[in-house]
């Protein structure tokens, strides 16, 4: 797909993207102040939907090393927001737990997501929001296989 089309479309792809990453992640930090960043969000959210998850899961997840992950853990832990606990049998496996501040901060932030989205959504019908979604999750899954190729 090496085509004038092909240029154009990863062109007005890459064009979008920016566009809409920078704006939202802009109108999250407006929105939350300095309360928590994407980042640490997007962590808070993958502990919490993954049981006996570890820095490890948590990179991988993320797309970052090990020594990135470190620091964030850390920072989460150091605002109450996460809790390491280590495993019984194998002492160097560390499992990431959202404590009680982690879950109702996490729980707010993901209600002003929501409302920073809404007033967007309504502008297109519901099956357009489906389409794309589904679009966007086929993409990431994609990115997650070496040059593109789906598992088969």
């Amino acid at each position: 797909m090496n085509t004038p089309d092909a240029r154009s479309l990863v062109n007005r792809y890459l064009d979008a993207s920016f566009l809409v990453t920078k704006r939202f992640d802009t109108q999250i930090r407006e929105r939350l102040g300095q309360t928590i960043t994407t980042d640490q969000f997007c962590a808070l959210r993958l502990i919490e939907e993954k049981p006996l998850c570890t820095p490890s899961d948590l990179a991988e997840l993320l797309c970052v090393g090990k020594s990135s992950i470190t620091a964030l853990v850390n920072k989460l832990v150091d605002r109450d927001l996460v809790h390491r606990a280590g495993d019984e049998r194998d002492r160097r496996v560390v499992y990431l737990t959202l404590t009680d501040n982690g879950r109702e901060v996490y729980k707010e932030t993901e209600q002003e997501i929501q409302q920073i989205l809404e007033p967007y959504l309504v502008h297109f019908k519901p099956e357009e929001v489906q389409n794309f979604i589904e679009s966007f999750e086929k993409l990431a899954a994609l990115l997650t296989h070496e040059g593109g190729q789906e598992n088969e």
